[in-house]
């Protein structure tokens, strides 16, 4: 056997004086003594990026027991594989994907001497999410963006103040991150919207919506005709905003500029002096301090309006209808363009010596028991139907005919410049 041999089965043979063969005669004075070993604690380990763990190494068999720190055969490490302090407190580096590092104890009595531990390296999941602050309006929308590292899983559940998916007092929010404000605004106008990693549900981010009222601007009245070169004045209302100052305009598709009419700073509205084609023009105004809250009416420019009732009956001739008949009357309207026809109103103002009034279109309380009160059936927006009455006539002896009369008046809904166009017929029932 040769003296190689004998290191490898751990004798170091110190001869005082002669090296003696293994091989051959008997050996004298020799002195044996221990290899040097080394042993490190513990051997493996599991560690998040960032984490931290304590190695010891023990060395037996010499007088100096220390050892050097090494990380993948650097001394110290680095911060792509970690770093160990002299004392063999490791901390593991940001790593993107699970990486194992080797973390070695180094005798210093013989470096030929080492122990070594394996270390894995898993990384840190981040969730970000974007924006971190923002205000939302009732009933609008934010879309909200998460960034999540370290994982191949890169889904989030969303949350409205703790709230899985949200609910309609905070909001909702969908799988996207479309963050839905709610109607009204909450007890506590702030909310927190919250991105949670389903890779890691302990990591997620959280951002603060404000709920601010959604500014509503009206104006009045909504929509109006107005006959050429009438003018038509219109007022704008806020709600939502503590500056009420408006922008006017008006605007059309069958005319520009001029051809539209004009709207001064105060609203009020001048048409033009010819119909546009088609006539409807829209006044809008638009708030001074935002230009996304308006608010919008409807001008239908006309030539005029008028409206006519058929059959005619004037207070000298008036229309005759016998007890009990019926008669059918139709309105024609001029300048309706919008078709919103006319509303029918019946009147009498007969009375007798008693005081009673007789044949009118009003409540049972005036009938006087000979079903002698007339009224209006089948009513539209252009015809309705006059129902005499059918008990013993009018017994009128008021002073004048008029008082006698039995008036129906069509008033159209349609107005020009506010005002609506009327007809009225005379009626008797004898």
């Amino acid at each position: 056997m040769s003296s190689l041999s004998c290191v490898r089965l751990g004798l170091l043979i110190v001869l005082v004086g002669a090296m003696v063969a293994c091989a051959g005669g008997t050996p004298k004075n020799v002195i044996l003594q221990p290899a040097i070993t080394a042993t490190i604690s513990p051997t493996s380990a599991t560690l998040p990026a960032g984490g931290t763990t304590a190695f010891s190494a023990t060395v037996q068999n010499a007088a100096d027991t220390n050892v050097t720190w090494y990380v993948n055969q650097v001394q110290g490490g680095s911060s792509a594989t970690g770093t160990i302090t002299s004392t063999g407190l490791y901390t593991a580096p940001s790593v993107q994907s699970q990486t194992a590092f080797t973390v070695t104890a180094v005798a210093d009595a013989d470096t030929s001497i080492a122990a070594s531990a394996s270390v894995a390296v898993t990384p840190v999941v981040a969730v970000t999410i974007n924006p971190h602050n923002t205000s939302v309006e009732t009933n609008h929308t934010q879309q909200f963006s998460v960034t999540v590292v370290n994982t191949t899983n890169t889904v989030v559940t969303w949350q409205v103040n703790g709230v899985p998916g949200g609910n309609s007092t905070v909001g909702t929010i969908d799988g996207s991150g479309l963050y839905t404000a709610p109607g009204s605004i909450p007890t506590q106008p702030q909310i927190i919207v919250t991105a949670i990693s389903v890779a890691d549900p302990t990591k997620s981010d959280s951002a603060t919506v404000t709920i601010s009222l959604t500014p509503v601007l009206t104006v009045d009245p909504p929509q109006a005709m107005v006959v050429v070169g009438n003018q038509q004045p219109f007022t704008a209302s806020i709600n939502g905003l503590s500056n009420s100052a408006v922008n006017w305009s008006v605007s059309g598709t069958g005319c520009t500029a001029a051809q539209c009419g004009a709207v001064n700073s105060s609203g009020l509205y001048t048409a033009p002096a010819s119909v546009p084609n088609p006539a409807a023009v829209t006044v809008t105004a638009t708030s001074q301090v935002d230009n996304t809250v308006t608010g919008t009416a409807t001008v239908t420019v006309i030539a005029q309006l008028g409206v006519s009732i058929s059959p005619t009956g004037t207070l000298s001739s008036p229309l005759h209808v016998a007890l009990g008949g019926t008669q059918i009357f139709n309105a024609q309207l001029v300048g309706d363009t919008q078709n919103l026809g006319v509303q029918w109103v019946l009147a009498c103002f007969s009375d007798d010596e008693t005081g009673i009034f007789r044949d009118c279109a009003g409540s049972a309380q005036h009938n006087d028991g000979e079903h002698d009160i007339s009224t209006l059936t089948s009513i539209s927006l252009t015809s309705a139907t006059f129902q005499a009455a059918v008990g013993d006539g009018m017994f009128c002896d008021a002073p004048t005919t008029l008082n006698c009369m039995l008036t129906l008046t069509a008033t159209t809904n349609a107005t020009q410049n506010g005002n609506p166009a009327t007809a009225v017929v005379y009626i008797s029932v004898p």
